[in-house]
């Protein structure tokens, strides 16, 4: 028996020969590599670009438990990136693919809904407000602890009418009660704030 060793192998399914002259060809070898001293984990946390770029190999090589787990992390990864820059549409895009290789993952279903919200507040439709209202209980559902979506549900409040003052007052601090990012912590408290001096001088008004 002929014994083909795995960079042979390799070459072999890529039809490539010579040195590694190919981008894909010296990309695959340094997964199939690096990968018996760095776990695929920390390849898909600390390179997630690097390992998209070897997705359509890895799924014609087959996909492992390891590589699907390190799909998964890497999509998310990015969409987390494209969430922080407000980039809903791509984000998306990665938050959809983590769920092909991990039907479970909370955050990227959690997420999901978040984008939904966002881009049906963005419209600043009526209708379309208070289905974004109705989305972000549906995130709060997923991640209870979190006040971001309380935090969006006062804004879409706002939308409605800026003279919902109880409503919106309700829901950033109900926002300010749970965790919250130190940015939209921040604001809320500006808000509160606005909000009451609006609503008081509003009832001062009415006194007059």
């Amino acid at each position: 028996m002929t014994f083909i060793n795995p960079l042979q192998k390799i070459k072999i399914f890529f039809g490539l020969k010579g040195n590694l002259k190919s981008w894909l060809y010296c990309q695959v070898l340094i997964l199939f590599f690096c990968c018996n001293s760095a776990s695929y984990h920390h390849i898909a946390l600390d390179y997630p670009n690097k390992m998209i770029a070897l997705e359509d190999s890895l799924i014609h090589v087959g996909l492992t438990k390891k590589t699907r787990e390190a799909l998964a992390l890497a999509h998310k990864n990015i969409g987390l990136t494209y969430m922080s820059e407000k980039g809903y549409v791509k984000a998306k895009a990665h938050f959809l693919k983590t769920l092909t290789y991990s039907l479970d993952d909370s955050t990227a279903k959690y997420n999901l809904l978040m984008i939904e919200g966002h881009l049906l507040r963005r419209t600043k439709k009526k209708e379309k407000l208070w289905d974004a209202i109705e989305t972000y209980y549906k995130a709060l559902k997923l991640k209870p602890y979190n006040g971001e979506p309380y935090f969006f549900i006062g804004k879409s409040y706002f939308g409605l009418s800026s003279n919902n003052f109880e409503l919106i007052l309700e829901s950033y601090q109900n926002a300010l009660g749970l965790e919250l990012s130190k940015s939209l912590r921040k604001e809320a408290e500006q808000e509160i704030l606005l909000v009451s001096e609006r609503e008081k001088k509003l009832k001062d008004f009415w006194k007059q």
